[in-house]
């Protein structure tokens, strides 16, 4: 059994453990939350007590929300999966490689359409552009499709290559048939037909009271306020630029593991299947495996300054939501690994799997 207890005292270990500013974990089923705790500071050695209706950034796991988004507007007969890139967007096919003639929707949320990554700002730094000259991510788009691809191609693919400017591709084309720029079409996917809390950019953006992010260091904490230049480029976006509360992210991930149970929602579950175990490995933004004998789909998402989880069994009906202020470093994901290992082993059982 998982209770609040059992969890406070997991949380409370971990943040000693590994030096954590705050944690946050859900634990969920179809049917709703059953334990939420919440347990920490907005910033290192302030004193504020993080809740759970502050916004935490979740990287990475934005990618799956633009999923929802192209899941809408297929189901709506407005986009195809399988529609192509430069028939979406004709003029970006002026100038580019010819090897990208063939890509699709589809192909750009599973990473295979062979665009340059963009993960790393420095060994691929950014280009830079002038806003006189029109919106930067269209300008950015014409410069990654006349780039000859970063990924080799098999039996008339591309091979997969993890790609955040593959995302900025796809939100681009489904701008073209919705005529929503990503920011206005989150808000009305997220916030006005979901219901929930969202902020595009950090936390600390969306009001003085919220969460900063940590970089944890082997000797001290850097903190990462409004005054620190660090930001998320524009360019990049629509991959992972969302901040969202741990009851709102809780309350998203449900209605993902519902459709994964078979019921339609805000999507119907075919949707949800799509996006979740389309492609074994990684699918439509999202990862997925088999674990002790259980399909599971996961998100992870940071920029480097917070840490956004979610785990979802759809056949046990069991999902988990980790989220700290906290990126990359000696004891961020080291610490969401430890915690998230320590509630599956709880819940099903492996307290003997001493290699997990």
């Amino acid at each position: 059994m998982i209770d609040a207890p059992h969890v406070a005292a997991l949380v409370r270990r971990a943040r000693s453990r590994f030096g954590i500013p705050a944690v946050a974990v859900a634990i969920l089923g179809s049917a709703g939350v059953t334990v939420e705790w919440i347990e920490g500071e907005r910033v290192q050695g302030r004193g504020d007590a993080a809740t759970l209706d502050d916004f935490f950034h979740i990287g990475s796991c934005s990618k799956s929300v633009l999923a929802v988004m192209a899941a809408r507007l297929v189901e709506e007969g407005r986009i195809a999966w399988d529609a192509r890139l430069f028939e979406v967007v004709p003029e970006l096919a002026v100038g580019a490689h010819e090897a990208y003639g063939g890509v699709t929707l589809e192909d750009l949320f599973l990473c295979e359409a062979g665009v340059q990554p963009f993960t790393d700002g420095a060994k691929e730094p950014l280009p830079v552009y002038d806003a006189a000259d029109g919106d930067p991510r269209w300008s950015f788009a014409r410069d990654l499709v006349a780039r000859p691809p970063a990924s080799k191609r098999k039996a008339g693919r591309f091979v997969h290559l993890y790609s955040n400017a593959s995302y900025t591709l796809a939100a681009l084309m489904l701008e073209r048939v919705s005529g929503l720029r990503y920011e206005e079409h989150v808000r009305r996917t997220l916030v006005d037909a979901w219901g929930l809390a969202v902020h595009v950019g950090w936390p600390h953006a969306a009001g003085a009271d919220q969460p900063w992010g940590h970089m944890l260091g082997t000797k001290a904490v850097t903190t990462f306020g409004p005054e620190h230049p660090y930001r998320i480029p524009e360019l990049l976006t629509p991959a992972g630029d969302l901040s969202m509360t741990p009851r709102g992210f809780a309350a998203y991930i449900r209605e993902h593991l519902r459709g994964l149970r078979g019921v339609d929602g805000h999507l119907t579950s075919a949707s949800y299947g799509r996006i979740h175990f389309a492609r074994r490995g990684f699918s439509l933004g999202v990862a997925n495996g088999v674990l002790g004998g259980k399909r599971y789909s996961g998100l992870d998402g940071s920029a480097g300054t917070f840490f956004c989880r979610a785990v979802l069994v759809p056949e046990e009906d069991v999902a988990l939501t980790v989220m700290t202020n906290a990126g990359s470093g000696s004891g961020s994901m080291r610490a969401v690994d430890w915690l998230t290992l320590a509630i599956v082993k709880r819940r099903f059982g492996w307290w003997w799997r001493f290699w997990l």
